[in-house]
């Protein structure tokens, strides 16, 4: 007789942690009962719960450490040990091992990790201890690593360079080029490829983690890659006297890209800049996009306000759409009808209802929230307010019971205020209309793999003025890292809720000093405090902090 007690359904234990509730699954329910799908599945799918969500409370259940994937590297010798089918079929991979010691050490998302130790065991004569991990990172690895172990693309691409110089005649097609610069974009994490041509060759840079990195070079013979890759953008290639914008799609090691391409002229030739989006990508939430716990619960708290106006504030390419999203997510979409205007859609909810402006058409964000206004909604997310039309009208939806939110390109919380007055937007409907702003920047964290700890120098405590702080750290370069000793990125930002004083000074149009006087005395952060924290835990480098935030 099975004395064990019998395991909690993986939606009892979200529950339970406050992730789902009862609509959530009641909901995830009714779709089982035409998808066949797992409820933990459908979940994931309708965006109630992340892979994250899921892979951590597994992690508690089964006592079994959770391991990001994404941010360690697996030993070529222990990768070896398999082939790749193996790892597909049975969602593992391995990580390091030791045949000293008889273990393996590997990361899972398998629904039986009793037969997976037995298969690992039969299979290398090792022990294996498990770390949970999520099942699409897992899967996404296994299809990295063991291309790439088989496949050196570095010297793929070195090689098709040289038969590609030697072609003086132009016969030979670019598909291998492209294919094997699109690979080593994607082995590197690249969000961005650049093609710059300059006086005696064209470079390629990559942008990595949020910085720009020369990758290598090209013949100035090779021009004609910028002709192929505006023949797949849809670009007129005859000319080349304008700036231009395009887009096409690719499947490289099994994921989907959509590649948004632009070019513009310069004096050695058309430079051009192809932004990489996978068309699928796991939800994040607030946690792992580096809030603090109470701030978590702040943020929450303010995109559940029933009506006002919530601003994303930040730079481009500083992750204001994601944390948009993410912080969209934590609502109950169950009960909420949630409809946006992007421009692209970047992640796509099956309960949220999403549209993308078509200027052409005459679809454009201000005239996509008075359509919306017909449609019963109880959220409105306008993907940018760069006009003011569009402000106006998203006031406007924000006072008429409705919750809006929206992004804005100003360097601090407090700067969103001065920029929507500069759109016309009176002092007393911001006062009136305002909960809440967060102001955001991405720095890249210092990499898990090479990480070290040093003593702190004297202009850096002075430059820092934290008490008692002796030990800062940074990263040295790994394999992990490709030697810049960062990897993956994090939030540094600032949190703004609009509160009765701040609310009458805004009315009042008061300087920004005094609302950032009356903010900071009720408890108001700045960015700098986020930022301190991350140091001093060892999450930043310093250096990043100082290129990201200046002195």
């Amino acid at each position: 007789m099975n004395d064990q007690p019998r395991k909690k359904p993986i939606g009892v234990l979200l529950q339970e942690k406050g992730l789902i509730s009862d609509a959530h699954i009641g909901l995830a329910l009714q779709d089982q009962k035409i998808t066949k799908e797992r409820v933990g599945e459908i979940l994931e799918r309708l965006g109630f719960v992340s892979q994250y969500d899921v892979a951590t409370t597994i992690s508690e259940q089964e006592d079994r450490p959770y391991l990001d994937i994404n941010a360690v590297r697996p030993a070529e010798e222990s990768l070896r040990l398999f082939n790749r089918n193996i790892c597909e079929q049975n969602d593992f991979l391995p990580m390091r091992h030791d045949t000293q010691a008889g273990a393996i050490e590997c990361v899972t998302a398998a629904d039986d990790v009793v037969a997976l130790d037995k298969l690992i065991t039969r299979h290398t004569g090792l022990k294996p201890f498990f770390y949970q991990g999520e099942k699409g990172k897992i899967r996404n690895a296994v299809q990295y690593y063991y291309y790439f172990l088989e496949n050196p693309v570095e010297k793929l691409l070195e090689r098709e360079i040289q038969l590609l110089s030697m072609d003086k005649d132009d016969v030979r097609n670019l598909d291998n080029f492209v294919a094997h610069l699109f690979q080593l974009a994607v082995k590197n994490r690249a969000s961005d490829i650049h093609i710059r041509p300059m006086d005696r060759a064209i470079n390629i840079a990559f942008r990595i983690d949020g910085v720009l990195r020369p990758m290598f070079s090209l013949p100035p013979s090779m021009k004609r890659v910028i002709t192929t890759l505006k023949m797949r953008a849809d670009m007129d290639i005859a000319e080349q006297r304008l700036p231009q914008d395009g887009s096409f799609g690719e499947t490289i090691l099994t994921n989907h890209y959509d590649f948004r391409v632009s070019t513009t002229v310069c004096p050695y030739g058309e430079n051009m800049v192809m932004r990489l989006l996978p068309a699928k990508s796991d939800f994040m939430g607030l946690p792992q996009l580096g809030f603090e716990p109470d701030d978590i619960e702040l943020v929450r708290q303010i995109f559940n306000e029933p009506y006002g106006i919530v601003l994303l504030t930040g730079p481009t390419g500083s992750g204001k759409t994601t944390t948009l999203y993410a912080a969209v997510r934590a609502l109950n979409l169950t009960e909420k009808n949630v409809m946006t205007v992007e421009n692209p859609i970047e992640y796509r909810i099956p309960l949220m209802r999403q549209t993308q402006i078509n200027t052409k058409a005459g679809y454009t964000f201000s005239s996509a929230i008075r359509h919306f206004l017909r449609h019963d909604p109880d959220v409105i997310l306008v993907g940018e307010i760069r006009d003011k039309e569009t402000a106006e009208t998203a006031i406007s939806a924000s006072e008429t019971g409705h919750l809006v939110l929206s992004t804005l390109h100003t360097n601090t919380a407090f700067g969103a205020l001065p920029r929507l007055r500069s759109l016309g937007i009176p002092p007393f409907m911001l006062a009136d209309s305002l909960v809440g702003v967060v102001s955001q920047r991405l720095v890249r964290k210092i990499c898990p793999t090479c990480k070290e700890a040093y003593t702190p120098s004297q202009e850096e405590l002075d430059y820092l003025k934290i008490e008692g702080l002796d030990t800062l750290y940074r990263g040295v370069g790994c394999e992990t890292c490709f030697g810049t000793g960062f990897h993956g990125r994090t939030l540094v930002y600032e949190v703004l809720r609009s509160f009765p004083a701040l609310a009458v000074a805004i009315g009042n149009d008061a300087t920004l000093d005094e609302m950032r006087h009356i903010a900071v005395s009720n408890g108001y952060r700045e960015i700098e405090t986020c930022a301190h924290a991350k140091l001093v835990r060892g999450d930043v480098s310093l250096s990043e902090v100082v290129r990201v935030l200046g002195y």
